[in-house]
C-alpha cells in the first residue's frame, strides 16, 4: 500500500525514470547472475578435469613406485588435496619423519607414503575452488561499478528525454488553465510532432470548438427566449395596469380575453423551450412502431383544408415481405418507423402549421417509401423560401416574415423543434421547392424492420 501511495504522488517524469532505472537494473542483475553462473560452471568443470588428471598422475606414480621396489617411501606430488585408499582403507600420506595416518590428506605439498607391489590404490583428488572464488570476486569488483554507472546514466538520460517530451503537455496545461467561459475562443498549442500529445491537443481543441459553439448557441438561445417571453409578459402587464387604472371604463371580458391570448402564447413558448431542452439533452425517444401514413391522415382530418396526397409505396413489398399474404394489409403499412408517436406527431403538426401560415390556398401532405426510407413531404403554394435562407429557417427564433409570424402566434421554434426530432429519430429534414410553387419540407426516416 505504501508503494502504491508513493507512486500515486509521483510525477509522470519521475515514474518514467523509475521504470527505466528499474528495468535496466533488473536486466543488468539478471545478466550478471547468468554470467556468474556460467563462469562458475565452466571453472568447476575445468577444476574437475584438472582433479581427474591429477588423480591419474598420482595413481601412475604409486604404480611405478610399487613396481621398482627401490624405496619404502614413495614420493607423491599433487597440487590439490588427495585421498588415497588401499584395500578399502584410507592411507594418509606422511611427510618425512612422520608416521602415516588413516585420514584424508588436505595438503597439496609433496608427500611420502609407503607403496607396496601388487596393491590396488584408489586415488581421489578434490577439485580446487580457488579459481572459482577468485574469478567471482574479480567479476563482481569490476562489473558492479560499471553497472551502477550505467544505471545512473539511464536515469539521467530518461529524466531529460521525458522532460523534453512532456514540454508540450506543460504548455497545454498552462494554456488550458487560462480558458474560461469568457475565453472559449482560445486553443491549446499543437506541436508539429505527430505523436500522442499532438493528437491529444487536437482532440482538446476539437472539444473546445464544440463547447464554444454550444455556449454560443446557448447564449443566443437565452437571449432569444428572453426577448420572446418579454413581449407577451409586457403585453399582459400593460393590459392589467390599464384595466386597474380605469376599472369603471374597462371592458373586462375583452381585457381578460386579450390577457388569456398572451398567456397562451407564453405557455406555447414555455412548452417549446422545455421540449428543446429535452432534445438538447439527447434523450433517446421510445422505440415503438409508428405509422407515418396514419399520422398524416390524422393531421388532415384535424385540418380539413389540408390535402393528403396518394402515398407512393414502391418499396412496400421489399419492406413488408411477401405482398401475396392474405393479411398483408394495405400497402401504406410500409411507411412504419421506430420512434415516439408523440414527438413525430408534434413534428408533423409543426410542419403543417408552418405551411398553413405561409400558404395561399392549399397545403398537402404526402408519404412515400423509397430506398428503405420513409419520406414525408409537406407542400404549400405560398411564396416559398429563398435557397439562401433554407438552412437559417431551422435555427431557433428565426422568422423570415417576423410581423406576420407574430400576429399568427408563431414562436419561431417550430422548424427547429421539427429538425431536432428528426435527428433524434435518425432522420433528416430538408427544404426544397414544391411543385405547387411554394416550399416543400421533406422528412426522411429509416423504415422500421418488420419482425415476424
Amino acid at each position: 500500500m505504501r508503494s502504491m501511495s508513493l507512486l500515486t504522488g509521483m510525477s509522470v517524469r519521475a515514474k518514467a525514470t523509475a521504470a527505466a532505472v528499474g528495468t535496466v537494473a533488473l536486466a543488468i542483475a539478471l545478466c550478471m547472475l547468468a554470467l556468474v553462473l556460467v563462469l562458475q560452471q565452466n571453472l568447476r568443470d575445468s577444476a574437475k578435469a584438472d582433479a581427474k588428471q591429477a588423480a591419474v598422475s598420482v595413481a601412475d606414480q604409486l604404480a611405478t613406485s610399487g613396481k621398482t621396489k627401490l624405496a619404502e617411501k614413495a614420493l607423491v606430488v599433487t597440487p590439490q588435496p588427495v585421498t588415497i585408499k588401499a584395500a578399502g582403507r584410507v592411507i594418509s600420506p606422511a611427510r618425512p619423519g612422520e608416521a602415516p595416518l588413516d585420514s584424508k590428506v588436505v595438503s597439496s605439498a609433496p608427500v611420502f607414503l609407503t607403496a607396496r607391489a601388487h596393491t590396488a590404490y584408489s586415488v581421489d583428488v578434490a577439485p580446487s575452488t580457488t579459481a572459482v572464488d577468485n574469478a567471482t570476486r574479480l567479476l563482481l569488483r569490476q562489473v558492479a561499478p560499471a553497472a551502477a554507472g550505467l544505471v545512473l546514466f539511464v536515469a539521467a538520460l530518461t529524466w531529460l528525454l521525458v522532460g523534453r517530451a512532456l514540454r508540450p503537455v506543460a504548455a497545454i496545461r498552462e494554456e488550458f488553465t487560462e480558458i474560461t467561459e469568457r475565453a472559449l475562443h482560445r486553443r491549446v498549442p499543437v506541436s508539429k510532432a505527430r505523436d500522442e500529445i499532438s493528437r491529444l491537443a487536437r482532440t482538446m481543441n476539437a472539444t473546445l470548438d464544440r463547447l464554444h459553439q454550444a455556449m454560443t448557441r446557448q447564449r443566443q438561445f437565452v437571449a432569444d427566449a428572453s426577448h420572446e417571453l418579454r413581449s407577451p409578459i409586457a403585453a399582459v402587464r400593460a393590459q392589467l395596469e390599464l384595466a386597474l387604472a380605469r376599472p369603471s371604463r374597462t371592458d373586462w371580458p375583452t381585457a381578460v380575453h386579450k390577457a388569456l391570448l398572451d398567456t397562451e402564447r407564453l405557455q406555447a413558448v414555455a412548452s417549446d423551450l422545455l421540449l428543446l431542452a429535452r432534445l438538447d439533452a439527447q434523450e433517446a425517444p421510445p422505440q415503438a412502431p409508428v405509422d407515418l401514413a396514419a399520422l398524416a391522415a390524422e393531421e388532415v382530418r384535424r385540418h380539413p383544408g389540408t390535402v393528403l396526397e396518394h402515398a407512393d409505396t414502391s418499396d412496400a413489398d421489399a419492406s413488408n415481405g411477401d405482398a401475396s399474404d392474405g393479411d398483408a394489409g394495405p400497402a401504406t403499412a410500409a411507411a412504419v418507423v421506430h420512434g415516439s408517436r408523440v414527438q413525430l406527431s408534434r413534428l408533423l403538426t409543426n410542419l403543417t402549421d408552418n405551411a398553413r401560415r405561409h400558404a395561399r390556398t392549399t397545403v398537402s401532405v404526402g408519404v412515400a417509401v423509397r430506398d428503405g426510407m420513409v419520406e414525408l413531404s409537406v407542400d404549400d403554394d405560398g411564396p416559398g423560401i429563398p435557397e439562401s435562407d433554407r438552412e437559417r429557417v431551422f435555427e431557433r427564433f428565426t422568422r423570415l416574415d417576423d410581423a406576420r409570424a407574430r400576429q399568427d402566434g408563431g414562436t419561431g421554434l417550430g422548424l427547429a423543434i421539427a429538425k431536432d426530432i428528426a435527428h433524434a429519430h435518425g432522420g433528416t429534414l430538408t427544404l426544397h421547392t414544391s411543385p405547387r410553387g411554394g416550399a416543400r419540407v421533406l422528412l426522411r426516416l429509416p423504415v422500421a424492420a418488420v419482425v415476424r
